[in-house]
C-alpha cells in the first residue's frame, strides 16, 4: 500500500491527466490508426468482402425493460442515473459516481446477474461503495429481464438480469467509410464542471477498431438551496478499446480492454452526504479493467449459431484514513472475476412445439476478493485476507413460436459452486434453476403474459475490504440463497399507442448481508407491486410516462436504509413523463422530463417526503451542418431541494443523506466527423 508521502503527486498527477485536451487524445488515436486515412473500400481494391451486419440485441421478456441507443442519445446522459431517469421501476442514488447504486423492482442490482458487454461484474467489495460505476458515454442498450430471468443470462440471477452493451465502430460508421468517430464537450453551470469525450472508430476490409476517452473534472454541486454538497465532485476518468475481425462467411472476433478510474475526497461513507458524528471525508480511489474476447458467427445456419465469450476484470477500491470511532483505517481491496460462457443456438421447426431457438451452453466463473487493512482492533487477527467462488453452470433455453398468437420461452441451468472463506472453511454447493414465460394475443394488439421461476444464488463473496474488520470472520452454518418470482401483465398495442401493466412477486430466501463477522446472516427479502407504463406516438414527437408501485420488506418488516446494502430499499409510488417534439425542418427538437414521488409513511421513521422534479431541453442540428448539434438543458428546473428515493440516509440518525443537485444548465457541443 502507498505511503501518504507517495499519494499527493500521484493525485496531483491524475489531476493533470484529468485536463488533458481533446486534442492529445485525437493526436493518439491518429497514431494508432495510421492507415484510416489511406483505407480503400472493397470495391476499389478488388476485394469483395461481406457488408458488416448490424447485431441488435434480443428483446427482452415481457415485463422487463429495454433502453435502446435513442433514448440514452435523447437523455443527453451525464452519469448512469439520467440513463434510466424515464424509468420508474429501475432507479439510482447517490450523490457522486462512486456512491451510485441501481434498484430494479426495489431490489439491489447486487442480487441481478450484470454484465458490461458480457463481462461479469462482481460488486461486493464494500456496502457504502456504488453498485454502477459506469460512464453512459458509450452505451448502446440495456436490458433488464425483472425478476423471471432465462436461463442464459448467467448465474445468480435472484432477481433478474441487467446487460449493458457498447457500441462497436460499426455503430459510428457507414458502409465503406474509413474514418470517423465524435468529439463532444459539456458544461454544467452547477458544479462548473466539464466534460471531455473523444470517440475515433476506423475500419478497413474486415478490421475494425474503435477507441474511447473521457475526463469529467469540476466542483461538488449545490443543492436547491444553494447548498455545496461535499463529496461530490465529478472525477471519473475512462478509456476503452475495442477491435474486432469479420470474415467473408461471418465469423466474427471481437477484443476488447477498458479502465475507470473515479477519484477524489468523498464523504467517510461515501453513500451517505455526511455522517451526524463529524468523521471527516476521506480520499477514496476506485479503478476498474476489463479484458473480454467474443467469437459470434453473423451468418449461422439452423444448426450453428456459437456464441464465446471470455473475460476478466478487476476493480480496487481504496480508502484512506476511514474513521470508525476513535480509530482510523487504511483500506484497499482487489476483486476479480475470471468468467466465460460457451453456448450455441439451434434454429429449427420444432414439430408440435412450432418453430424457435434453442439455446445450450455452459458458463463459469472464478471470482476472488482481496482485503488489506492498515490498524485493526485485534493484533492476533490476520487484516491481509481473501475469498474464493467457483461456479460452473449448464443451462437450455427455448424461445417458442407455437402458434401465430402463443409463444414462450422456458428453461433451466445447474449450477455447482465451490467456495473458500478466508480462514480456509471450503464449503460446496449447488442446485438447479428453472423459469417460464408465456404470452398469448387474444386479439391483435393485446397480449397477456405470465411468467414464474426459481433461481439458485450461490454464496457471494463477503465485502473485501473489511474483512475480519472487527473480528474474526465464521462459515459456521453458512448457507445459498434461492429466489422465486413470478409476474403477470397485459400489454397493449393500437395505432400511435402502446402501453403494458404487470404485477410482480419476488422472493429471495437467507440474502446475505456479505459483511458480517457471523458469514451466515442473512435476511428473507420480498419485493412485490404494480408497473405501468404508456406512449402516444405522432409523426413528429411522442409522450411517454410510467408509474412504479414498490413495497419492499425483510424478514416481514421495512428495512432501514442503513441495512439496506446488498438488499434493496423500498421505492414507494414514483412516477415519470417524458415529452418531444422534432421541428424537422429546422433541425431543432424540444422536449422535457418529470419525475414525481409520493410521501410513504409506511417505511421507517421519519417517513419518506415526496418531490417532483421538472427538466427541459432544447437541442439543434443546424441545417447543412448535420455533423454539428448544440443543446441546452436546464436540469430541476423548478431548483427543488430533495432526497431522491434510492438514496440512502434519510430514515438513519447517523446520517445525513445527499440532497440532489439545485437547478443546473448544462451546455453539450457534438460535433460529427
Amino acid at each position: 500500500m502507498a505511503s501518504r508521502a507517495t499519494r499527493g503527486p500521484a493525485q496531483a498527477r491524475a489531476s493533470s491527466a484529468a485536463i488533458t485536451p481533446l486534442t492529445g487524445l485525437l493526436g493518439a488515436s491518429l497514431l494508432l490508426f495510421p492507415g484510416a486515412a489511406l483505407a480503400q473500400t472493397a470495391t476499389q481494391s478488388g476485394t469483395t468482402v461481406l457488408d458488416p451486419i448490424s447485431v441488435t440485441a434480443s428483446e427482452v421478456a415481457p415485463g422487463g425493460v429495454q433502453i435502446r441507443e435513442e433514448q440514452i442519445e435523447r437523455a443527453n446522459a451525464s452519469s448512469i442515473k439520467d440513463v434510466f431517469d424515464g424509468e420508474a421501476a429501475v432507479n439510482v442514488g447517490g450523490g457522486s459516481d462512486v456512491s451510485r447504486k441501481v434498484y430494479v423492482n426495489g431490489i439491489e442490482d447486487t442480487n441481478l446477474n450484470v454484465k458490461i458487454d458480457g463481462a461479469r461484474q462482481v460488486n461486493s467489495a464494500f456496502h457504502h461503495l456504488g453498485t454502477a460505476i459506469i460512464d453512459p458515454g458509450l452505451l448502446k442498450t440495456v436490458r433488464i429481464e425483472t425478476g423471471v430471468g432465462p436461463a442464459d443470462v448467467g448465474p445468480g440471477a435472484l432477481g433478474g438480469s441487467i446487460a449493458y452493451e457498447t457500441k462497436d465502430a460499426r455503430d459510428l460508421l457507414e458502409i465503406g467509410q474509413p474514418f470517423g468517430g465524435y468529439g463532444k464537450l459539456q458544461y454544467d453551470s452547477n458544479s462548473r464542471g466539464l466534460g471531455e469525450v473523444l470517440t475515433v472508430a476506423t475500419q478497413q476490409g474486415g478490421f475494425e477498431a474503435l477507441l474511447y476517452g473521457s475526463n469529467d473534472i469540476g466542483r461538488s454541486y449545490k443543492d436547491g438551496d444553494g447548498n455545496r454538497v461535499p463529496g461530490t465532485a465529478p472525477e471519473m476518468h475512462n478509456v476503452l478499446s475495442k477491435f474486432a475481425w469479420t470474415g467473408r462467411a461471418g465469423s466474427r472476433l471481437e477484443f476488447q480492454a477498458g479502465y475507470l478510474n473515479d477519484q477524489g475526497v468523498r464523504p467517510n461513507r461515501a453513500n451517505f452526504g455526511a455522517l451526524t458524528n463529524g468523521a471527516p471525508p476521506t480520499f477514496q480511489q476506485f479503478s476498474r479493467r476489463i479484458f473480454s474476447a467474443s467469437y459470434t458467427d453473423e451468418n449461422p445456419t439452423e444448426l450453428i449459431n456459437p456464441e464465446v465469450v471470455l473475460s476478466y476484470n478487476r476493480s480496487s477500491m481504496f480508502i484512506d484514513e476511514l474513521a470508525f470511532g476513535p480509530n482510523t483505517f487504511d483500506l484497499h481491496s482487489e476483486t476479480a472475476s475470471y468468467n466465460g460462457k460457451f453456448a450455441n443456438t439451434f434454429s429449427s421447426d420444432l414439430g408440435p412445439l412450432g418453430a424457435g431457438k434453442i439455446t445450450a451452453g455452459v458458463d463459469f466463473f472464478h471470482d476472488e476478493g482481496r482485503g488489506d487493512i492498515e490498524g485493526g482492533f485485534g493484533g492476533a487477527i490476520p487484516l491481509q485476507n481473501e475469498e474464493t467462488s467457483k461456479n460452473i453452470g449448464a443451462f437450455v433455453q427455448a424461445r417458442l413460436t407455437v402458434t401465430e398468437r402463443f409463444r414462450g420461452s422456458l428453461g433451466g441451468r445447474f449450477d455447482q459452486q465451490e467456495f473458500e472463506g478466508i480462514d480456509g472453511t471450503e464449503l460446496d454447493g449447488g442446485g438447479p434453476s428453472a423459469n417460464v414465460n408465456l404470452e398469448y394475443d387474444v386479439i391483435p394488439g393485446i397480449t397477456p403474459y405470465a411468467g414464474a421461476g426459481t433461481t439458485y444464488g450461490g454464496i457471494p463473496l463477503g465485502e473485501s475490504l473489511i474483512y475480519n474488520f472487527a473480528g474474526q470472520w465464521s462459515y459456521a452454518g453458512l448457507t445459498s440463497s434461492r429466489s422465486g418470482n413470478y409476474k403477470a401483465g397485459v400489454k397493449a398495442e393500437h395505432g400511435p399507442f402502446s402501453g403494458d401493466i404487470n404485477y410482480y412477486h419476488n422472493d429471495i430466501y437467507d440474502a446475505h448481508d456479505r459483511g458480517s463477522v457471523t458469514r451466515n446472516t442473512t435476511r428473507d427479502l420480498q419485493s412485490r407491486g404494480i408497473n405501468v407504463s404508456g406512449r402516444y406516438s405522432y409523426g413528429d414527437g411522442f409522450l411517454r410516462a410510467t408509474y412504479s408501485h414498490n413495497r419492499f420488506r425483510a424478514d416481514g418488516v421495512p428495512l432501514a436504509s442503513g441495512s439496506a446494502s446488498f438488499h434493496g430499499l423500498q421505492m414507494g409510488d414514483l412516477f415519470t413523463a417524458e415529452v418531444a417534439h422534432d421541428f424537422n425542418e429546422l433541425g431543432l427538437r424540444i422536449g422535457g422530463s418529470f419525475e414525481g414521488a409520493l410521501k410513504d409513511d409506511s417505511n421507517t421513521e421519519p417517513p419518506t417526503d415526496s418531490y417532483a422534479v421538472v427538466n427541459i431541453y432544447g437541442e439543434w442540428t443546424p441545417p447543412g451542418f448535420e455533423a454539428v448539434s448544440l443543446r441546452a438543458d436546464i436540469r430541476n428546473l423548478l431548483d427543488r431541494t430533495y432526497v431522491d428515493r434510492a438514496t440512502s440516509g434519510a430514515d438513519n440518525a447517523a446520517a445525513i443523506p445527499f440532497n440532489e443537485p439545485g437547478r443546473t444548465l448544462l451546455l453539450t457541443a457534438k460535433v460529427r466527423f
